[in-house]
Formats: C-alpha cells, structure tokens, sequence
C-alpha cells in the first residue's frame, strides 16, 4: 500500500509528521433549502393565481360583452319589429274606418282599398274583412272557400276576448297556403257591439328575413324568437330551435316586460334578452347558448392552464435543480467534515494511541514518533527525531538498512517480531508491522510497533501452567485407574465372601441375617458401579484422541445394535433419521452420549405404555441441534437442572436403578464438544432432550 506523504500528514519545521486540519464553518443547509422551496411556491402560486385570474378575467369579459351585444340586438330588433306591426295595425285600423264609412260599397271597389292601403307595408301579406257573423266579406285576393274556414278559425279564436288587437298562431294563407301570422282587430258598430274583424295576414317570411339579416352582422350563434305571451312560436331562427316557450323562464307570469336573464334549465344553459311588444302580446327574445358562446373562452383557458403548467414545470425543474446543486454542496461539506473527522480521528490516534508509531525516510531516519514511542523507548518528546533505526533496533545494523527496505519494496508489508533497545539500554519484546508509503518521490516507512513483553510474560507463564497441568491430568488418569483398580480389588473380596457365606451357612441363618447378607451383597454390587461411573466421568475427555469428523448415522447404528437385546426385551420402538449430517467429535463419546440418552428413555419407561424413542436433527444457522425424546414418566420442570448435576437421583433404588452420574457425563460430553444441552418434559407425558453439535468442517 502506498500513499502520498504531504495527503494527510505533512512535515513541520521540526521535522515531525503533524495532521493537517481544515476548521471550516458550514452554515445548516436546512435555511437554504426551506427559501428555495418557499421562494419556488410562491412563485407557482404567482403564476397560478395570474392564469386563475386572468381566466375568470376572460370569463366575465366574455359573458359581460355577450350580455350587451345581446341587449343591443334585442333593442334593436324589438324597434323593427314593432315599427313593422304598428305600420300593420295602422292600415289593419285604416281599414275598419274605411269599411266604417264606405261599407255598402262593391266588393271590388272595397278590394281596391285594402291594395292601396298595403301599398307600403311588405309585412302585409293580405287583408281580410270578416262580417259580425264569421263570413268573408273582402279580401286582397279572391275569396274562395278556403277564406270561409279561415275566417271561422279567426272568429273562433278572437271570440270572448274583448282585445281589441288580436296576434294569432302561425297558420297557413288562404289563397296559396303561404305561413302567414294572423293580425286581427275588432270593428264595432255606433251601439258598440262588434260589428266584424279585420285580419291582416303578416308574412312569417318577411320576419324571418329581419332575423336573418341581424343575425348575418353576428358571429355567435343566436336563437332569435317571435312569440306570443303565451309562448306560442310565431319566428324562429334557426328553425326548430325551441320548440315550446311557455315554460322558459321570460314567458313565466311573473317575468319582467325587458331583462337579460341567465337561464340554467336548458341543458346548455341560455343567455336570453328579452322585450316585450306590449300592446300586441308578443316578447321577443334573443338568447345564446352559454356553452357556445365560451367555447372561445375555454380554448384560451386550456392555453393559458397549459402556459401555466409550462411554467410551472420550468419553475419545479429550477428548484430540483437547486435543490440537486444544494444537496451536492451539502454532501460535498459533509464529505469535507467526514474528512476533517476522519482526520481528526488519525490525529488523536497517533497522539493517544498505545502502540507506537514509527515514520522514517529511505535513509532509516526517523522523522515521526508519536508520544507512545517516545515514553516506551525512554526519551523525552520530540528526541527521537532525526535519529535512525539501528539506534533503537539492534537488529538492524545500518548496513542491513537498504536490504530490509528491498524486502519491504517487494512485499509491501511486513510484519515480524523484534527487539528495541530503550534509552537506558533495556531491550523490550516488540512486535512490528511495517509498510512502503511514498511521498515526493521517496521511499518512506510506517511502522505501527506493539510491545508484546508483557504478552511473552503470560506466554511463558501459560506454558509453565500448561505443562504442570499435562503433568496433573497424568498422574490425575493414573491415580483414577490405580484408584478404580485398588477400590474395586477390596470390593470384590467382600462380595465374594459374602456370597460364599450366604451359600455355605444360608441355612443356619435366620431371616434377619440373610437380609443383612442381602444388604451387603448389594452395597458391595453398588459401590462397584459407582466407581465404574466415576472412573468413565473422569476419562471424559481425557483420552487424548483428537477430534475428526463423525458420521452421526454410524454412531446411531453402534448404538442400536449395543441396546438391541434390551430394546426386544422391553418391546420399544426406535425411531431414527433418515439421513444424519457430518459432525465435529469424538465417535466414542457421542456413541456414550446418545446411548445414556436412548437407555434413560428405556430405563424410565411408563408401566402403561411400551417405549417409544425418536431420535431428530436439526441444521440451522451453522449449529446442529440433535433430539432425543421419549414416551416415559417425564420430569417435573423444577428438576430440569438438578437432573445434570453429578449424584443426582430423582427415584428411589427400589424402583430405578443407577448411580445419577449419566446425564452428568452427557453434559460434561457435550460442553467438551462445544455444545449445550437441556430438557423438554411434560410430567407422565415424556422428556426430550436436546443438545448442539458443530458440523464437521467441509472437505
């Protein structure tokens, strides 16, 4: 590893290797940021609030200009029209004075006279004069029975009245079925009592060219409408437009005789001006659809909505933008503190470190030490300084300098262990690692240096211990063997005299006698196990065979069949694994911990049931986990601790045999393994017991 000298240590004006630190103040970027976020809101509400404005702006404009053009052409037309029919109820009451003072005269004479009285007036497509009783009397054109229909149809419609000024709905001419709108005022005679009616038929036509004409001079599509009071339809541009008025909102009883009304019970909403001919009973009505008229309004609308997402859109990528630019800076500062920190850190760990730190030039000259290798070697800070390796490693001799540097070239790093001669003279154990660095071109070592003296001390003790302790465990093994042998030698005498004395005066004893023969027998027997288990616990991991890898299904095997005859005799079922994994041991002991473990499932069966061992594995997270459980009396939970101790019985001997050292040995068996064991049990329902092995490491 090489690294530049001057990055991020430099060399002070006493020559010794200082970290350069950079104390900059950062302001919180968090200001920054809430103003760039705030000052980008504010400006989309700006720019929101502008289109919002400027769009209800347009709408108010647009409706406002709509509302008095409409106004406009109502006043307009409302003059023509009403000039037209008062020019017809001029010559309509010209005509009955007329008839007033020359009634008698010829029908073609009075013919004469209604011609020249519609002379001027194109509205007027024909005259009519129809007698008290409903029968044609004179006509423009000539009378035909078609007149007699059509004046009982007046009559019939003028009749109860009392108006003296009469508009009908559109009907068809008598003379050639021309639509025509009926214009009727009554005659009276001198007594007062209607003497006959005078019709003029006005041209639905003509009224329909005045429409058409204003409407021309527009660019808005307008519904122009003639009709009566009643909402009966005399005109209509276009055609077909409404069909029944007397339910729109101008035609209602209690609606003004002039107005604009917004009308919303159309299904595209009306803008309407209305105005009415009073004297005639008719309302003239000029009206837009309001979705027509703002189809204008909306596409400027959706182009200024689209102007302000443009905007919008510019002004969230100019605050991701700063934002971006922000957050690099923010993590170009936190770069620059991890940096100050990190170096922060290095300084503090040269300076309070326990291990010595060494920095010298390719010439073996020490140009750093930090205070722990000025206080382990013995001098006073900053002496140490320009002074070269083989004054402090004798080792090194100053020949040998350009040799160790060449091996350092081509390893990199070298780590080894050595000694340091202190200022006094003492030499202390030290272990280095070293490494290549350059700076300016040269060579240049670090060498991190730990004194390992007191670490050989406790070597050397640990050792001293260790073998004391191999000493003891032998003479621990021999004395537990001569021991076994020398106690079982006197136990076996006693048994056998005993037993030779029941035999040869068993007849003489009495019954008291031959029990006390009994308990002695027993005891002896007793005495003779125990020391088998004690002798068995104490070989635990004494037998000096290494650990190697054991195929748990083999030992399972050796089990079964060294437990065969007693599993036939007690009519148990064994249950193992299929498949069992490698594992980290002694085969012997594990073939002793499973074989306690499957015998005590024997041995503390349930009178009421026969035996039932199972026998599960488990891998999981690198630790083996083995099962043994059983269908026997089960322990009681205060226990599960107490059974591992040694000695530790739960049962009287009348009713189960043993020493209580079994699970003592599978415990000590396990620990030695590296595992842990414990139980699971349910009182009368049975115990399993579990315990971890380490997998055997992989080929």
């Amino acid at each position: 590893m090489r690294h530049g000298l001057n990055s991020p240590l430099e060399r002070s004006q006493r020559g010794d290797i200082r970290v350069r630190f950079s104390w900059i103040s950062w302001p919180h970027p968090s200001t920054s940021v809430r103003s760039v976020i705030a000052l980008g809101a504010l400006l989309m509400v700006v720019v929101l609030g502008m289109t919002g404005y400027e769009i209800w702006r347009q709408y108010n404009s647009t409706i406002t200009l709509a509302e008095r053009n409409l106004n406009v052409l109502a006043d307009v037309l409302v003059g023509e029209i009403g000039r037209t029919i008062s020019g017809v109820d001029s010559v309509v009451e010209q005509s009955v004075l007329d008839l007033s003072t020359e009634g008698n005269r010829p029908p073609e004479q009075i013919r004469r006279t209604l011609r020249d009285r519609a002379t001027g007036v194109p509205a007027i497509f024909g005259l009519l004069l129809i007698d008290a009783q409903g029968l044609p009397i004179a006509s423009l054109h000539s009378l035909s029975p078609r007149h007699h229909a059509f004046a009982q149809s007046i009559r019939a419609s003028v009749a109860g009245q009392n108006l003296p000024i009469h508009v009908g709905t559109v009907t068809a001419a008598p003379f050639d079925g021309t639509p025509i709108i009926p214009f009727s005022r009554l005659r009276h005679d001198a007594a007062g009592n209607i003497a006959g009616i005078t019709v003029a038929a006005m041209s639905v036509q003509y009224f329909q060219e005045i429409f058409l004409q204003v409407k021309s001079k527009t660019v808005t599509t307008l519904t122009l409408t003639l009709a009566r009071q009643d909402g009966a339809i005399l005109v209509q541009t276009p055609e077909g437009a409404t069909t029944k008025m007397s339910g729109m909102t101008e035609f209602r009883p209690d609606s003004r005789d002039n107005g604009l009304i917004h009308d919303d019970d159309t299904s595209a909403g009306r803008i309407v001006a209305f105005r009415t001919l009073r004297p005639y009973g008719l309302k003239l009505s000029v009206a837009v659809n309001a979705a027509d008229l703002l189809n204008l309004w909306r596409s400027n609308a959706l182009r200024l909505l689209l102007a302000a997402l443009v905007a919008a859109l510019v002004v969230a990528a100019l605050i991701w933008a700063i934002l971006r630019r922000l957050a690099l800076d923010e993590a170009q500062r936190a770069n620059l503190r991890s940096i100050d920190n990190q170096r922060r850190m290095a300084q503090f760990s040269l300076d309070a470190g326990a291990d010595m730190v060494v920095w010298t030039n390719d010439k073996g000259s020490i140009i750093y030490a930090n205070p722990a290798a000025h206080q382990a070697l013995g001098y006073a800070p900053g002496t140490l300084f320009n002074r070269s390796i083989p004054d402090i490693d004798p080792s090194v001799p100053p020949a040998a300098w350009e040799g160790r540097l060449d091996d350092l070239r081509r390893a990199g790093t070298l780590r080894f262990e050595t000694s340091l001669r202190t200022l006094s003279g003492k030499l202390i154990s030290v272990e280095v690692s070293i490494a290549l660095l350059q700076a300016d071109g040269r060579d240049h070592t670090c060498a991190v240096i730990r004194d390992i003296g007191a670490h050989k001390q406790s070597e050397a003790i640990l050792a001293e211990r260790t073998k004391r302790l191999e000493a003891s465990n032998a003479e621990l093994e021999q004395f537990a063997y001569v021991a076994s042998h020398d106690l079982r030698e006197p136990l076996r005498m006693v048994n056998s005299f005993v037993a030779l004395l029941a035999r040869r005066f068993g007849d003489q004893m009495d019954p008291e006698a031959r029990e006390y023969v009994e308990f002695a027998r027993e005891g002896a027997l007793r005495m003779d196990r125990l020391i088998l288990d004690l002798l068995e616990y104490s070989r635990v991991g004494s037998t000096g065979r290494p650990m190697a890898a054991v195929d748990l299904g083999t030992v399972l095997n050796d089990v079964r069949q060294t437990l065969a005859l007693t599993l036939n005799e007690a009519g148990a079922e064994l249950i193992l694994p299929a498949s069992l994994p490698k594992v980290w041991g002694d085969f012997d002991e594990l073939a002793r911990l499973l074989g306690n473990l499957i015998g005590n499932g024997l041995k503390y069966r349930h009178s009421d049931r026969l035996p039932r061992i199972e026998v599960e594995c488990l891998t999981q997270d690198g630790q083996i986990t083995l099962s043994v459980r059983d269908n026997g009396i089960g322990i009681a939970p205060q226990y599960f601790d107490r059974i591992f101790r040694i000695f530790q019985r739960l049962h009287g001997r009348d009713r189960y045999d043993g020493t209580g050292i079994g699970l003592a040995i599978c415990k000590k068996i396990v620990e030695r393994h590296g595992g842990r064991i414990w139980v699971s049990s349910t009182p009368d329902q049975g115990s399993t017991f579990f315990f971890t092995l380490k997998p055997a490491p992989a080929a």
